[in-house]
């Protein structure tokens, strides 16, 4: 049995699609500036040791976390990087 949406529901769905979708845009924003930082602190060899590690820490978290929402919209929205 298949349930029929009004067209407020349908526009509401729409609105929350939308807004998740702003939500995980701004996220992936966040992330990519933060992985520019942890390069340039990874890049800067007068940056200590302890630190530069912790960067590339950082930076390879960043990366996962990029590539699971790159996977989820692939799988659900059939977008491509």
């Amino acid at each position: 049995m298949e349930i029929e949406l009004t067209e407020m529901e349908e526009a509401i769905l729409d609105a929350q699609d939308f807004a998740a979708g702003l939500a995980v845009t701004a996220r992936v924003q966040e992330l990519i500036e933060r992985g520019e930082e942890c390069r340039a602190g990874l890049l800067d060899k007068e940056t200590p040791r302890a630190v530069r590690a912790e960067a590339l820490k950082e930076s390879r978290l960043i990366n996962q976390q990029l590539a699971l929402v790159a996977t989820l919209r692939q799988t659900t929205e059939g977008i491509e990087a």
